[in-house]
């Protein structure tokens, strides 16, 4: 079982690697890539194995707890923000759209909490189902509301086009005023 421990740890740090790379961030900061080398330089696995037991102790120190992310950025906001919002991205910008998108986000939260959950038996089905009730019908239209509402200020609908991006919202929104239409 010893000569499976640097296996492990090697296929760890690939791992490691593999999802850094595919992550959304990675994403944004290769996005203005030049068109010179479209073909993004190979990892070489055998340098990632032969580093991985050295690092994988580093790297397991370095990884940001999730948790504590979210506990920064509620302190950064500016404002108490509701418990049912745990989306980064929201709470970044809670603080700064008025109580109705505040009330929409803590409501969108709380719907995606719910519809990311399992039915594990009868009764949790019939809880999910009355929380999706509660919390996720009508979002489409209630957020198309908030964007129309909100129609003359543009920064607001920049924040209400990520929102609605992030929560695939866009099926009642009219085209938008503040940017150029095709």
């Amino acid at each position: 079982m010893r000569s499976a421990t640097p296996w492990v740890a090697a296929c760890t740090t690939a791992l490691l690697v593999l999802l850094a790379a595919c992550s959304p961030r990675a994403a944004d900061q290769h996005v203005d890539a030049s068109a010179a080398d479209p073909v993004p330089p190979a990892t070489d696995v055998a340098a990632v194995s032969a580093a991985a037991p050295a690092q994988d102790a580093a790297a397991v120190a370095d990884t940001p707890d999730p948790f504590d992310a979210l506990q920064r950025a509620r302190a950064d906001a500016g404002c108490e923000v509701s418990d049912d919002v745990y989306d980064l991205d929201d709470i970044r910008v809670y603080c700064s759209v008025p109580a109705d998108v505040r009330a929409f986000l803590a409501r969108e939260n709380t719907c995606q909490h719910f519809a990311g959950e399992e039915a594990y038996d009868e009764a949790r089905r019939r809880e999910l189902e009355q929380a999706s009730a509660e919390f996720c019908d009508g979002r489409e239209q209630q957020f198309a509301d908030l964007f129309e509402q909100h129609r003359d200020d543009c920064s607001l609908r920049g924040a209400l086009i990520n929102i609605g991006n992030r929560y695939d919202l866009f099926t009642l929104v009219a085209p938008d005023p503040c940017r150029a239409q095709d």
